[in-house]
């Protein structure tokens, strides 16, 4: 029987209605660890048998799809497939695709939330008054400031819009920018640098590819004013958190909002914890019930849809191979 692999295993169970689907469909489950550091042998052993996958976080290289022949489709939970060697595999023949469009409002919300909660010190308030201290701390407005937002895709839209709902001036550094809903709100389209220099809050919202790789490193860092906030709610690797660490510490940026690590788990807790003025999050920011039932929903079209019926999935990343498998 053909068998649907749940890498993420931690978050549902044989029982749980979101598999529901495929029991119904008629294919086996198994489950597996999504966590990035899960090794390639782990993933071959849970993939053996199965012809599709609902990939988390794990790794997916040449390895992976040389070594599991029954694997015809890799579907990512997310929007996120920096994880995946989609060249590889379009090489084997197995289809890849996303969940577009199913996260970008809760992403959105907790990037502003962050920046919220940065410039009022919700976090650090409540620590202080969990402690039995009061007061003491002064906030900074978010009204009418300047927000830099690097990426104007459907997050970095996302957040536009919400910043204009604070009266804020919006900066966008994109290298295709959708005209029209840069015109329609008054976005200002300036380099990157600009962008870093003129924000008092700078969120990251670009895709993880070499190009990006460390996009925001010391040099980037040290255009930013004394008094600016950086956040980063995309992908880890965009900000190079060493260089963000010791701008935060030293005091030449004001604070950071971080969802999206390098390593996650995080293995650096105890030096950010010492830090008062960063808030941190367990990228968790599409982790709403609304997110979740939305992305479930789509998983389970494409991977039914495509295995049963032959539809082609939502999301694919390499048509290529479906127009071959046509």
């Amino acid at each position: 029987m053909t068998a649907v692999l749940v890498a993420m295993g931690q978050a549902v169970t044989p029982d749980s209605p979101e598999v529901a689907a495929f029991k119904q469909a008629g294919y086996d489950i198994k489950f597996g660890k999504s966590a990035p550091t899960t090794p390639v042998g782990d993933v071959i052993e849970y993939l053996q048998g199965c012809a599709a996958v609902v990939a988390g976080g794990e790794p997916y290289p040449e390895e992976v799809f040389a070594s599991c022949p029954d694997l015809r489709l890799v579907v990512r939970f997310g929007v996120g497939y920096d994880a995946v060697d989609v060249e590889a595999a379009t090489r084997h023949g197995v289809v890849a695709a996303t969940t577009p469009g199913t996260n970008d409002w809760a992403v959105a919300d907790h990037a502003m939330g962050l920046i919220i909660d940065l410039a009022h010190n919700i976090s650090r308030s409540d620590r202080r008054v969990r402690s039995g201290g009061w007061g003491g701390l002064r906030g900074i407005d978010i009204y009418q400031k300047t927000i830099g937002i690097i990426g104007l895709g459907r997050i970095g839209k996302g957040v536009a819009k919400r910043a204009l709902g604070f009266d804020m001036r919006v900066l966008a550094y994109e290298p295709y920018p959708d005209q029209a809903f840069v015109a329609a709100n008054g976005i200002e389209l300036v380099d990157m640098d600009t962008l870093l220099a003129q924000s008092d809050f700078v969120t990251l919202h670009l895709p993880a590819m070499p190009s990006t790789h460390k996009v925001i490193n010391a040099e980037k860092l040290a255009l930013m004013k004394p008094t600016a906030y950086i956040v980063n709610t995309a992908r880890g690797k965009l900000l190079d958190e060493d260089a963000a660490y010791e701008a935060v510490k030293s005091g030449k940026i004001a604070g950071a909002g971080i969802d999206a690590w390098t390593v996650e788990p995080l293995d650096q807790v105890e030096r950010w914890a010492a830090l008062e003025n960063v808030v941190l999050t367990p990228h968790s920011a599409p982790s709403t019930v609304g997110v979740w039932d939305v992305t479930w929903k789509m998983m389970n079209d494409s991977i039914v849809g495509f295995l049963k019926d032959g539809t082609k999935p939502v999301g694919i990343l390499n048509p290529e191979v479906w127009d071959t498998r046509r």
